[in-house]
């Protein structure tokens, strides 16, 4: 653990500074040990990875093993195909002109924190060899769950990068520490969307970036079945509920494989449906049930998109008003709230 990251680290309770108690190294790097906060409590570091997740919250917990499982299933998510279709579809809804001014945006910045990391997927399509990271360029991938080590794996070969398992509740950071924050469709998935916004926002500096993408509500009858289905696949193991979500992934390919259309002949603005002509996967998939498909995709491929929606137990949709709302509160200036993807927002805001 270098001392940099030390000087950026408080205790999650009690925001005072942390000492360390050295362990075993590796070249120069602490792989295990102790950090020392308040009133007796202690982190360990393992993997070179400080652990700093104290929730108590049930329904974080689930979430937190639903995540862990889902990043680590790697015949799941990071092929060449999902990267050709994700990379496209990230640059378009933060409004980047290319990858390659994405790749800059983010090189540009001092500190970078990733909150929410996962398997370090979202900031994988910008941190590649031309990433330079030093003393002044740094990133800091964050996620509750252990596929934080996945992040690890996949991402420590760049320089100047760190890695901490700690929840965006709670986080063990000095505030106005970093002059660039994404999260990329986590804030939903804490217990209070509201509350994830809003403990992120004081780590940035002043004139630093947020960018941050959140689930929209959907449709009534999509908002319905989706609950519905969440209850009942939440409460499966990891294992259970990704082979229990085959026969609707099975679904979305049967009538992905129909190519039919059908036309929508006028407004139902109480189904929140337009009128239009619809591919009737697409219509369904936007308006009744997520049944994902796309035919580039694996089978496993498929099923992970379906299970990232249907088992966390907190997957929280929003309105445009409460996001707008929440940004002001915390002293975010928007700059950027794309609401084109019928999924969700993508919104860039600068701290005041």
């Amino acid at each position: 653990m270098r001392k940099s990251l030390l000087d950026v680290l408080v205790d999650p309770v009690s925001r005072s500074p942390l000492t360390l108690d050295a362990g075993e190294s590796a070249d120069g790097q602490i792989m295990e040990g102790t950090l020392r906060g308040a009133a007796g409590r202690s982190y360990t570091i393992t993997n070179g990875i400080p652990r700093f997740v104290l929730t108590d919250d049930s329904g974080q917990k689930q979430t937190e093993r639903s995540f862990g499982y889902k990043w680590q299933k790697r015949d799941a998510w990071y092929s060449p195909e999902v990267q050709a279709a994700c990379e496209p579809w990230f640059v378009k809804r933060h409004g980047f002109e290319s990858a390659e001014e994405m790749r800059r945006f983010f090189g540009s910045h001092r500190r970078v924190l990733d909150a929410g990391c996962g398997g370090g997927y979202a900031s994988s399509m910008w941190m590649d060899s031309s990433w330079q990271g030093t003393d002044d360029s740094q990133w800091y991938g964050v996620d509750i769950s252990e596929a934080v080590d996945m992040a690890q794996e996949r991402l420590s070969s760049m320089p100047g990068t760190h890695f901490i398992q700690a929840d965006n509740l709670q986080l063990p950071f000095r505030e106005e520490t970093f002059d660039a924050i994404l999260s990329e469709g986590v804030l939903h998935h804490t217990p209070s969307t509201e509350r994830a916004l809003k403990a992120l926002a004081p780590l940035l500096t002043k004139g630093g970036k947020f960018l941050f993408y959140v689930y929209r509500k959907k449709s009534p009858l999509r908002e319905f079945t989706d609950d519905y289905v969440r209850d009942a696949i939440s409460n499966l193991s990891p294992e259970e509920a990704w082979d229990a979500l085959r026969p609707l992934t099975k679904l979305g390919q049967a009538l992905s494989e129909l190519h039919a259309e059908v036309e929508v002949p006028e407004d139902i603005p109480y189904l929140g449906i337009k009128a239009g002509r619809y591919d009737v996967q697409r219509l369904i998939y936007w308006h009744i049930a997520k049944l994902y498909w796309r035919d580039t995709f694996s089978f496993e491929e498929n099923n992970h998109v379906n299970f990232d929606w249907y088992h966390p137990k907190y997957s929280w949709r929003q309105t445009e008003e409460e996001v707008r709302r929440w940004c002001s509160e915390s002293g975010l200036t928007i700059t950027r709230f794309d609401d084109t993807e019928e999924s969700g927002f993508t919104v860039h805001a600068v701290k005041e």
